[in-house]
């Protein structure tokens, strides 16, 4: 990587975090673990070399081998022409000439000379591809002492893992630095201002390539003042220049399509791509370090996904514009099929908001390994701590506020479902207060006046509970942050009027795009002047799923989806289809599709004449679909041979409309889907 190499020397002087990380590589070269083989990987620009420099600058040791996949590497040669140079460094003489036994010998005679075990380090391991048959072979040349450290993109496969080294390697991840690190780097660097700090964590979100880069731009400019849209468009080219940096195109318009999903799978590009994905540029995609697994699908980093949306709403906004409609329309058409996942898809829905705030704030990595659990007392002074933690470190001009920690314990007392915890492996890192407004709660509330506004103004309603409690551990704020907004929102469904009082400035707007309203009269300041505001969220009306959905739909997508009722039965309507040709003599089939489709027959028919009414019913809505777009009429004429003509088997009717089978029984589904939409309509 050039524009990393240019950094190295840079980076090193102004290290932060990786404490663990480094502590594990020198545990490693010492000789100290298990394993003889240490592979660290992550994404581009995560520092993995920079970690390989720190470690080797920090250690006075003679016997390490560095070599730099960076370079040209085609041969065995290429490898060992870079090993002789440093043994001529190192003294010994005509080192060019010797072949890769004698290098070996020349290694150990020099380890066992200075009494210090071999440590090669191999890094840009990627490049390594060409000499994966011969590097494990040689390297058993060693004796057992010899100490491996890699460092590439992609954990190790193939040729690495059959030669019969497996058992012998450890794996590191590389993760992003935390907001911690971030700031003590800022503070090396000498950005003092809170603004630039908080936006340099938000646009590296602690990826040290991205984190060096932005930091030069702001020493560069007034490091008092943001960047400009222009410096961040700047950034963000040559970030995702790094990032595709010899991907196909084909797995690059995939990453695409893959940023405007918070969670995504092959089917799901596939619908907003309206193109048959090709398996292999897929599997190449899954690949990349910078995507995770998930159990229901994968996500890209939440870095890169900013990134890569930002990207292409430069170049190709109207582009981005579609794919995020589709999105939308594809999970609405998965919660359709499936209506018990519809609390699940509530966050997938919230990233496809047409408002950056919202996709900014709200959608971040996720937290693994966490549970949900009650308040015990013995929990109070941590969630105190998690408190006052949080806000001092998101709002350093209010470190000496104590805000409205001294509710806390009151609170407990009266009421000790008021607080959730959320732990990690048996460690509490975060917590929220969701509190009931009851007569003994108001009394413990109205001992702070910076609440007065609000008790004085609200008018009790049945049900309703107040929000101004959440904590959580600054160095896992970026992922926490997403799961508690998914446990606040689950919560959501148990109340008929919520009230939101925070002084987290960022959160002002979001709340109103997310369907609160803002409540100016409750307005108020703590005596050492923190700025409180009070945003409502009335669900008397209607659940907090069907506002957001209404939301999402009013400016943008409501002109080219109608919504569906969300009771569909996908089986269900394929029963119907199934039965096209009985309808004339089945009554309980006919039945069945008035009861699906009650506003289809409008006219007082006989028995006789109703089924070959809806028989044409039908017809016209599969022709309605024929005479649409590219996709559309794919979809109807799958539902026109396969149900309205019968054709069988399905086979047959794959090969009539020229699609493997594979798709043929994917794209079956989403033709019932659409037909379903079409018949809702009216």
């Amino acid at each position: 990587m050039q524009i990393q190499s240019k950094l190295y020397n840079t980076e090193r002087n102004f290290f932060v975090g990786r404490e663990k990380e480094l502590e594990l590589v020198q545990e490693h070269a010492a000789g100290h673990s298990d394993c003889q083989w240490l592979h660290i990987y992550g994404q581009s620009g995560i520092g993995k070399s920079t970690l390989l420099q720190q470690f080797m600058a920090e250690v006075e040791d003679g016997g390490f081998y560095f070599l730099d996949g960076s370079k040209t590497i085609r041969t065995k040669e290429d490898v060992l022409v870079q090993l002789a140079i440093q043994l001529r460094n190192a003294g010994e003489i005509d080192m060019i000439e010797h072949d890769q036994g004698e290098i070996v010998n020349r290694m150990i005679r020099k380890s066992n000379h200075t009494g210090c075990h071999i440590v090669l380090i191999l890094d840009t391991f990627e490049n390594w591809r060409s000499v994966e048959e011969w590097l494990p072979h040689w390297l058993g040349q060693f004796d057992e002492t010899v100490r491996i450290i890699t460092a590439g993109r992609h954990p190790l496969t193939g040729g690495w893992l059959r030669s019969g080294w497996a058992s012998f390697i450890h794996t590191l991840s590389l993760a992003s630095l935390t907001p911690t690190d971030v700031d003590q780097y800022a503070r090396k660097r000498g950005i003092a201002s809170s603004e630039t700090k908080s936006q340099l964590f938000h646009f590296s979100r602690g990826i040290p390539l991205a984190m060096t880069l932005v930091a030069e731009m702001m020493l560069k400019g007034n490091q008092y003042k943001p960047l400009a849209r222009v410096e961040q468009n700047q950034l963000i080219s040559v970030l995702m220049e790094e990032l595709v940096d010899g991907l196909e195109a084909p797995v690059r318009r995939l990453l695409e399509a893959a940023s405007v999903f918070w969670r995504f799978n092959e089917e799901r590009l596939a619908a907003i791509l309206n193109d048959e994905i090709d398996h292999e540029s897929f599997r190449s995609l899954i690949k990349m370090p910078f995507i995770i697994l998930k159990e229901d699908g994968w996500m890209l980093h939440d870095a890169v996904r900013s990134w890569a949306l930002e990207d292409m709403m430069l170049r190709k906004p109207q582009t981005y514009e579609q794919m995020r409609r589709k999105a939308l329309k594809q999970i609405r058409l998965e919660e359709r099929a499936n209506p018990l996942i519809r609390q699940k898809l509530h966050l997938d829905k919230m990233s496809l908001h047409e408002n950056p705030l919202v996709r900014n704030i709200c959608f971040t990595a996720h937290l693994d390994n966490v549970e949900v659990r009650g308040c015990q007392e013995i929990d109070l002074p941590k969630i105190e701590s998690l408190y006052l933690g949080y806000h001092h470190f998101v709002l350093p001009e209010a470190s000496g506020d104590i805000l409205m920690v001294r509710l806390i314990r009151p609170i407990w007392e009266v009421d000790p479902s008021s607080f959730i915890t959320i732990w990690q492996e048996d460690e509490l890192v975060a917590f929220f207060g969701k509190i009931p407004l009851h007569a003994d709660m108001l009394k413990v509330l109205e001992t702070d006046p910076v609440l007065h506004p609000f008790l004085n103004g609200w008018k009790p309603v049945p049900n309703a509970y107040l929000i101004c409690f959440v904590g959580l551990e600054p160095e896992l704020a970026a992922k926490t942050q997403t799961y508690i907004i998914n446990t606040l929102i689950n919560h959501f469904s148990f109340s008929e009027w919520l009230f939101d009082f925070t002084c987290l400035k960022e959160w002002f707007p979001v709340l109103e795009l997310c369907g609160f309203e803002a409540a100016p009269w409750s307005q108020s300041k703590t005596q050492s002047g923190t700025e409180f505001r009070g945003f409502i969220l009335d669900l008397t009306k209607e659940d907090y799923l069907t506002k957001l959905d209404r939301l999402l739909s009013s400016n943008s997508i409501g002109e080219t989806l109608t919504e569906a009722p969300s009771t569909f039965d996908i089986n269900e309507l394929k029963t119907l289809m199934k039965g096209f040709s009985k309808f004339p003599v089945n009554p309980e089939l006919c039945e069945h599709y008035i009861r699906l489709f009650p506003r289809r027959v409008t006219l007082d028919l006989s028995t006789d004449n109703l089924g070959e009414y809806i028989q044409k019913d039908i017809i016209d809505g599969v022709n309605q679909l024929i005479g649409g777009d590219d996709m559309d009429a794919t979809f109807g004429k799958i539902l026109k041979y396969a149900f309205i003509q019968g054709i069988r088997p399905h086979e047959l009717v794959a090969k009539n409309i020229n699609l493997s089978l594979s798709t043929y029984y994917r794209y079956l589904n989403k033709a019932l889907e659409r037909i379903y939409q079409v018949l809702a309509q009216n």
